[in-house]
Formats: C-alpha cells, structure tokens, sequence
C-alpha cells in the first residue's frame, strides 16, 4: 500500500487541519463519479493517518519499508519544492534526484 502522507501530499509532522484541506483538495481532484479508484486511494489515506493519534499510531505501527515507486515520487515531488524554478538560462543539471536525496529518503527521514 502506498505512503498515505506521499498520496495526500503532506509531510508526516502535518497537523489535522492541513490533513483535511488536503482531503478536501485531492477529493475535489478525484470525484467519486469520475475517478472512483483514486478517490477510494485518496480516502484510504485520509482514512489511515485523519488524527494526529492517527497519524502517531501509522508512524508507530504501520509503517513498511518504502516502495521503490514512493521513494520516486517523493524525490520528484520534493524536487519541485526545493527548487520549483531553476532559471530560465541555467542549463539543466540533471533530471534525476541527488545521491543524497536518495539516502535521506531510504533512512526514513523526508
């Protein structure tokens, strides 16, 4: 099963407010009607981690060793906030992640 913090696209130390604008954002992007399999995702991961009692006990208790598809999108999603325009004249160093990037995420840290 996949990161429920990575499908909702919040960091694990996120309070419950920002777990349920974040719901209410990806369920506005997946209608039922329309996308019935990544709204039932995205529920699912409301579902696991809505509290922070929740989230503690995910962290504590459910938590796999990260899938290698996971580890990807979270390098491509932080690769977008950590440098979101990298100038227009700059010449692109390279579409993959950073070696570190790599470690960090396979240690647990995000």
């Amino acid at each position: 099963m996949s990161d429920p913090f990575l499908t909702l696209g919040i960091d694990p130390d996120a309070d419950d407010a920002a777990v349920e604008a974040a719901y209410r954002s990806a369920i506005k992007r997946n209608p039922p009607d329309r996308e019935p399999a990544a709204f039932q995702t995205v529920r699912e991961a409301y579902e696991r981690v809505r509290t922070q009692r929740d989230r503690i006990a995910y962290r504590l208790f459910e938590t796999e060793p990260p899938q290698p598809l996971d580890l990807l999108r979270r390098a491509e999603a932080r690769r977008h906030t950590v440098a979101p325009d990298a100038g227009a004249g700059d010449e692109p160093a390279s579409n993959r992640p950073a070696p570190e990037l790599i470690k960090a995420l396979l240690r647990g840290a995000h």
